[in-house]
């Protein structure tokens, strides 16, 4: 225990705190964590207890020790002796007791007061008695003389406090030996004994670790003490507990009200990310910027390269970006080099990877046995060919049949990943640089799809003068990706034979055989893949006229350029191989920007004032060229000069389109003493999607902020509010994501009639097409407890979205198929909350954990001219109804007995009553024997639905008997009922451990991969061994699954709800343990830091859903929760480390 005597006067300890929460269940986790903090403020450890056995020691020693084993700190002059030797002998005994044991005699008395326990001597308590309290006068002020105004002025220990005035001055009562402390959010908190002073000044510096918790929001960046709208923060240190491929992995779970689905296992797959819900019928991606940059994408982007991400989810963060906003926004800020030495930081990582969950699929006996149900179901009730395996029942030893294949093993190994990053950043005042080339390699779980990327950036920032600065950022990406059509290998692995062999008995590898493909053929003969170029220039200028006003220019080009090349040989073609099929595809994309900005800022006593005004212009060009290509005279040629004579025209062309946008925005925001705050947006955008008419949109947007913890009626919460607001933000965005020229009416000339080549009309123009426009309000929380120990953000928000853009069907006879028009309405609506808190904050130990919970409601609230329609084959789109719901016919089960399908009047099924297997013409209803009329569910034909079909439920209301297609309903939705992460951190000395779940609770799967294999409609196809062993074939089975042939019955009907599952699920999506290796192994070698670390990603998942996996995303956002079995998901062990020197 130190004794830092300050001129005989009170002297202060470090305090060390100690456990304040518990371990929380996750069901009821954001409940108990607010529940238990709220008691924790109260809760002290006056009920502390310790052990002590020492033996003539000094005072000092044993205090020492009760501060080790408990959160008291002990404050006390020089003038208590606490050198006196005592001893003490104390098992499980309350502190108070203790202190009244070794004090006693001594002279010595003490007080508690919360966490601290004063000391004093009897002739300072009387020196105590003596004194009065005095009027002590101040001045609070910054490092540059400017008067803070607002800040809190408190004796410490006590309740006794106040604020500064407008001139930073404060008067207030106290005694000698009290302690003032002087607090104001960003700065760092003073203190001081006032001994016989009359007037103190204090000066107070900016916290450094508070100014760095910024938001980069348009055009700038905030405090994020100051925000008024929806922002969400992500830093590096954050990012890097995990280790990813994409940004979009490592941003899951970890932001309420960001919903983020991975695209599939292939590697180099993306992910999908909404903010908020789907609010449009187009793409609902969010807009990205990165360092000032727009981008469609963020998966070429390396996650080592990023510093902070910020996402702007409320129409007042948002609307300043106007049209493309409507989704939200996510703004990426890349590394910058520090002043000082160069730092060169060098990270690795290598993985395995293997399937992490099999589908089950039908064996060699099983498929024998379903041949043989198949062979006696045909003898019995006819339909199909009795003698359609015959080949392989009559003879089962042949070799090209006696074996036993899993595909799915057979297809799959042990994938492994490398993952390198090179970077040197460093820097004078003047000069600062940050370059890093980054190497990613992956090879897929399933042969022969892989993918790699080398990127470099190079970032620099130039301040010649103190009133010009000027950087650019530079990115350079290559990337290739090999891959292969997963539906189709995924379709022949699980309903292919098992008994066909792969190859012939001359060793030659079978393509197609008996109508079916051979997955071992597509994975080694298959030629995918896609060689994409990425670069990205930003250069920016900034001038300061003043210490006010500044001026700043932001120039930017991008450059895409995907070269795909494919081809499918005839080995997997066309079961005579007579016939093969390659595509080349070229898509280039670049665009330019440029924007300029004047910002004014001010400070004038507790007025803090901020406007910007702005001009953007952007422009987009795209250029894509189509060659496909039939009848190579070689598989192994993929190049187009091999298809030159064979060229498809039909399929063969390019096309050229652009699109340009003209912007104007401003900002304004103000705030009084940091406590009433008030933003204003507003952006005027041009765009050439539009016709004249309504080429221009307005996106305004407005929000204000109360600090209510800094008012007078809340200092009661000092202690342990640091800090409390409440937002509130209105605005509007936009939504211009449609094609180029939809509003034209307009030709194509590639048709082709009699080899002839002509023009035609391809598209009804609509020339007063107009923006979507998305209407938010939001309404916000922000809580901070004991020093950022805790914080709670949440939530509320509703979103309107008018004149919805979509693909309108027209009348055949109109010779088009739809025309782009405003639609209708959407609406969502929802809530988020976060928590995150240090629950162990010691020296040795720290845990930290963060839990975010969010639930979206999507509504259609009117369609064009109130009409519903189907989406895909399995979506239905009607007011009142939601995105993803499921269109299809409801099962309730299936018929036992052809006397099974008998209802009452009302269409209450009915119980026929058979003894030894003869039905005896009579029915039970609810157990009681039944004599009213009976009817029975027909086809539109008339024909009885029979035992072994299904029994489809009518809707109420139309019910008539006859099942059609107006017997389909909305059968289930997709969309999850909530969504969020719990992500925690545990810490002891150099050694940690985290922990990242993500969950989706609710919505539901359209299966259809198990209902196409179990469908069955083809000879060749294998069902499900569930399938085999729970289906219809005598009368009177009680079965899952209907007949083993689809007829006119049509038991295989699309949108059947028996197909329908959970897609529930909760992730345990990363583990991380990492060591520090010590300061002194590290200085050896001559490092100033090693990392090693363990990892495992997609490390197990609790979910009821029988498919590969729950989490699946698609391309369009209206047709979601269809799985036909993406690329599998694999599960991943790796070791890394990274290195600074």
């Amino acid at each position: 225990m130190k004794n830092n005597t300050l001129s005989g006067r009170y002297c202060f300890k470090n305090p060390r705190f100690k456990q304040i929460f518990r371990i929380m269940r996750i069901s009821t986790f954001l409940l108990m964590v607010c529940v238990f903090c709220s008691y924790a403020g109260n809760a002290h450890s006056q009920n502390a207890k310790v052990s002590i056995r020492m033996n003539n020691v000094k005072l000092d020693k044993i205090l020492n020790e009760i501060e080790n084993q408990t959160d008291y700190l002990f404050i006390y002059n020089n003038q208590v002796d606490i050198n006196k030797i005592t001893s003490v002998k104390v098992k499980n005994e309350a502190v108070a007791q203790v202190l009244d044991r070794i004090l006693s005699g001594t002279g010595i008395n003490y007080e508690l007061e919360g966490t601290h326990i004063i000391l004093t001597t009897e002739a300072i308590k009387d020196l105590h008695a003596q004194q009065q309290a005095k009027t002590v006068t101040g001045t609070v002020t910054d490092v540059s003389g400017e008067p803070i105004i607002g800040a809190n002025i408190r004796i410490k220990g006590t309740t006794t406090g106040t604020i500064t005035d407008i001139d930073g001055n404060f008067s207030i009562k106290a005694e000698p030996q009290s302690v003032i402390e002087v607090s104001y959010i960003g700065y760092l908190t003073q203190e001081t004994v006032i001994n016989n002073q009359k007037s103190i000044r204090f000066l107070l510096k900016e916290d450094t670790k508070t100014l760095d918790e910024v938001v980069v929001i348009g055009y700038g960046v905030q405090k994020k003490a100051d925000l008024t709208g929806s922002v969400a923060n992500i830093n590096t240190e954050k990012l890097n507990t995990q280790s990813n491929a994409n940004i979009g992995q490592a941003l899951q779970g970890k932001i309420a009200g960001v919903d983020i689905v991975s695209q599939g296992g292939a590697p180099g797959s993306g992910t999908r990310i909404m903010v908020r819900g789907i609010g449009t019928l187009n793409n609902a991606s969010p807009l990205y910027i990165v360092d000032g940059m727009y981008m469609n994408s963020i998966d070429h982007i390396n996650p080592n390269d990023i510093a902070s991400i910020d996402v702007l989810k409320d129409a007042s963060s948002a609307a300043i970006y106007g049209s493309r906003s409507a989704n939200g926004v996510i703004i990426i800020t890349t590394k910058s080099g520090q002043e000082g030495k160069a730092r060169i930081d060098i990270k690795y990582n290598h993985s395995w990877g293997t399937l992490s969950h099999k589908v089950p699929q039908a064996n060699r006996k099983e498929r024998l046995l379903y041949d043989q149900y198949r062979k006696e179901y045909f003898e019995t009730y006819g339909g199909g060919n009795p003698d359609e395996s015959i080949d392989i029942l009559n003879d089962p030893l042949n070799s090209f049949f006696n074996v036993d294949n899993d595909y799915l093993d057979m297809i799959t190994s042990t994938a492994q990943k490398d993952q390198v990053d090179i970077s040197v950043g460093g820097g004078t005042k003047k000069l600062k640089y940050f370059i890093n080339t980054g190497y990613y390699n992956e090879k897929g779980i399933i042969s022969n799809t892989g993918f790699q990327r080398l990127n470099t950036r190079i970032n620099s920032d130039y301040s010649p003068t103190d009133w010009m600065n000027m950087g650019s950022r530079i990115s350079l990406t290559y990337s290739k990706k090999k891959g292969l059509n997963e539906g189709t290998l995924l379709s022949a692995v699980l309903t292919r034979r098992p008994y066909f062999n792969t190859y012939y008995p001359d060793g030659s590898l079978v393509g197609v055989f008996n109508g079916q493909k051979n997955p071992i053929a597509q994975v080694n003969y298959t030629t995918d893949f896609t060689d994409s170029y990425k670069a990205n220039f930003f250069q920016f200028f900034e001038i300061k006229f003043n210490k006010y006003l500044k001026f700043r220019a932001n120039i930017n080009a991008n450059f895409y350029l995907d070269k795909r090349k494919k081809l499918e040989p005839s080995l997997i073609t066309d079961e005579w191989q007579k016939q093969n099929k390659g595509y080349s595809y070229n898509y280039l994309n670049w665009n330019w920007m440029n924007e300029d900005f004047i910002t004014y800022a001010r400070k004038i006593k507790g007025h803090n004032f901020s406007a910007m005004v702005g001009v953007s212009a952007q422009q987009w060009r795209y250029e894509n060229e189509t060659f496909v290509g039939l009848n190579s005279s070689t598989d192994f040629i993929y190049t187009m000069n091999a298809f030159a004579a064979n060229l498809d025209l039909s399929s063969t062309g390019s096309t050229l389109s652009n699109h340009s946008m003209a912007s104007v925005f401003a900002r304004v925001t103000y705030d009084y003493l940091g406590k009433y705050l008030f933003t204003a947006n507003i952006r005027r955008d041009g765009s050439s999607r539009f016709a004249k008419e309504n080429k221009w949109g307005n996106f305004p947007s407005v929000s204000v902020g109360w600090r209510f913890s800094d008012e007078k009626f809340m200092k009661f919460s000092k202690k342990f509010l640091e800090d409390g607001k409440i937002r509130v933000s209105y605005g509007i965005t936009g939504n211009e994501a449609i094609g180029n020229y939809d509003y034209i009416y307009s030709y194509s000339p590639n048709s082709i009639y009699d080899e002839v080549g002509g023009v035609i009309p391809t598209r009804i123009g609509k020339d007063n097409l107009k923006w979507e426009e998305t209407k938010q309000f939001n309404l916000g929380l922000d809580l901070n407890f004991w020093n950022s120990r805790l914080t709670i953000t949440a939530d509320y928000y509703d979103k309107y979205t008018d004149g919805l853009l979509a693909n309108y069907q027209l009348p055949k006879e109109s010779g088009f198929a739809y025309m782009k028009t405003n639609v209708g309405e959407m609406s969502n609506r929802g809530f988020e909350i976060a928590v995150t808190g240090d629950i162990i904050r010691t020296k040795d130990w720290k845990w930290n954990a963060s839990f975010n919970i969010s639930r979206n409601i999507n509504r259609i609230e009117k369609l064009s001219e109130g009409k519903a329609y189907m989406e895909g084959d399995i979506w239905w789109m009607q007011e009142g109804g939601r995105v993803g719901d499921f269109y299809g016919f409801k099962s309730a089960g299936v018929f036992a007995y052809d006397e099974s399908n008998a209802f009452t009047d009302k269409w209450e099924q009915l119980t026929p009553v058979f003894e030894n297997g003869v039905f005896q013409y009579k029915y039970l209803l609810n157990g009681k024997e039944y004599a009213g009329d009976i009817r029975q569910k027909t086809l539109p034909n008339g024909k009885p639905f029979r035992g072994g079909d299904y029994n489809w439920e009518e809707p109420e209301g139309t019910r008539d008997g006859v099942i059609d297609d107006n017997d389909r309903m909305v059968i289930g939705n997709a969309m999850p009922d909530v969504t969020g992460g719990l992500n925690t951190t545990v810490t002891w000395k150099n050694v940690s451990l985290y922990l990242g779940f993500y969950y989706s609770l609710g919505g539901q799967i359209y299966n259809a991969a198990e209902h196409n294999r179990n469908m069955f409609k083809y000879t060749g196809t294998t069902p499900s061994p569930e399938v085999i062993h729970n289906m219809w074939l005598h009368p009177g089975d009680q079965a899952i699954y209907p007949r083993p042939y689809n007829d006119d019955y049509n038991n295989a009907r699309m949108g059947n709800s028996f197909y329908l599952e959970d897609a529930s699920f909760i992730r345990l999506q990363n583990v991380r343990i990492a060591y520090d290796l010590p300061e002194n192994w590290i200085k050896k070698l001559m490092l100033k830091n090693i990392n090693i670390y363990a990892f495992v990603n997609n490390a197990l998942t609790w979910t009821n859903y029988s498919g590969f996996d729950p989490e699946f995303s698609t391309s369009n956002p209206l047709q979601v929760g269809k799985d036909s079995y993406r690329y599998p998901r694999k599960r991943e062990y790796g070791i890394g480390f990274s290195a600074n020197f």
